[in-house]
């Protein structure tokens, strides 16, 4: 795997159609913003993500590097582990080219914009965008130190200097706005209100956006005023943005109630990621983890604010027992009653989906008038 193959494979999948990214793909040194050891999103036997050193295996390396379809990750637990083999959540990555190339045809960027990127990460993607509109009309956020340090480092040795700031991007660049365009390379749960007061009239927003049941959407927003709305484009999988990460920490009661379930759990957890999105945007506060055996499976929900918990039992869900609940929420009714929604509607789509945030955000289906969930 090299450049010209990956270039290849993303020309035949439509994802160089602008000329203008077609010129940046080949302009940019992907080489250059990619770490000399890497972790890739493939577990071995042990359940330690794969490793990759360059000087060890550098044909592993260019393959892991040019393959179209998966990212490089470049960071584990916020950089508290070291290089090699090992387990841990992702924080930081070079993306996947299919996705970025994606993103970056969807934000519909004009040379004379002014572009706020939430996430710098290594600084390729900083980079593209410098290519389409210069890198004096960039403000790049990282909030983590290294990663903007080692960022700032590499954008520079290959020419670009966008504007660099290290701090939470929730808060966007206020000193800098307003801006033509704002993306996102990190997953956020709520559209942060200073991202649309800092971006102009009928200007955009993109940003994976996802909920604690699923991290899944791609969303695309235009500004109104003091107000953005728009559809989720695709799907896309990507981390969080660090302040925005689903949180729980249980302060249940210990006396649960029992009940038996309605439905197999199998149907309403085995649909695939896009019937997990909807379910999330109706219960955006509840996320679930499988446990036990698979003779004795089982399925937690709990919500965000830690004071309700629901385990439901997978192999005989309908004895009177299978459903144990804590605190003031049956969280399996709030699921099941998400599900049947969804199926009352046949299934919608993604691209169905919208968002709308004024002075609070919701969801909605088809149309603005629609809310899905909590409003």
């Amino acid at each position: 795997m090299n450049r010209e193959i990956c270039r290849e494979a993303l020309r035949t999948a439509g994802l160089l159609r602008p000329p203008w990214l077609a010129q940046a793909f080949d302009t940019v040194d992907r080489e250059a913003f990619v770490p000399q050891t890497v972790w890739l999103p493939v577990a071995d036997e042990e359940g330690r993500w794969s490793f990759v050193d360059r000087e060890a295996d550098p044909d592993a390396w260019l393959r892991a590097v040019w393959n179209p379809h998966q990212s490089v990750v470049t960071q584990l637990n916020d950089g508290h582990t070291p290089p090699g083999p090992n387990t841990g959540d992702f924080t930081s990555s070079v993306s996947a080219l299919d996705i970025v190339m994606r993103k970056l045809t969807a934000l519909q960027l004009d040379p004379q914009h002014t572009v706020l990127e939430i996430g710098t990460g290594s600084g390729y993607h900083t980079a593209l965008l410098s290519e389409r509109v210069g890198a004096q009309r960039v403000t790049t956020v990282e909030v983590d130190e290294t990663l903007a340090t080692t960022a700032a480092v590499t954008l520079t040795s290959q020419g670009y200097e966008p504007t660099m700031i290290t701090g939470d991007g929730l808060f966007g660049a206020p000193e800098h706005a307003p801006f033509d365009r704002v993306i996102s390379t990190a997953a956020v749960r709520r559209i942060p209100h200073a991202w649309v007061e800092q971006t102009h009239d009928t200007g955009k927003i993109l940003t994976p956006f996802g909920t604690a049941y699923s991290n899944t959407g791609l969303l695309g927003l235009t500004v109104d005023g003091h107000q953005a709305q728009g559809r989720f484009i695709g799907s896309s999988a990507y981390m969080w943005v660090r302040s925005d990460r689903p949180t729980v920490e249980l302060r249940v009661p210990e006396k649960p109630t029992r009940r038996r379930s309605p439905i197999d759990p199998a149907q309403v957890l085995s649909g695939g990621y896009l019937q997990d999105f909807a379910i999330g945007l109706q219960v955006p506060d509840v996320s679930y983890s499988h446990r036990g055996t698979a003779r004795d499976r089982r399925v937690q929900f709990v919500d965000e604010a830690g004071t309700s918990a629901t385990i439901v039992r997978y192999e005989d869900w309908w004895e009177k027992d299978a459903v144990t609940s804590w605190g003031p929420r049956d969280l399996w009714a709030e699921v099941t009653d998400a599900f049947g929604w969804y199926e009352s509607q046949n299934r919608p789509h993604i691209t169905r989906f919208g968002i709308s945030v004024d002075s609070h955000q919701y969801a909605w289906l088809d149309d603005p008038g629609k809310p899905v969930g909590n409003r």
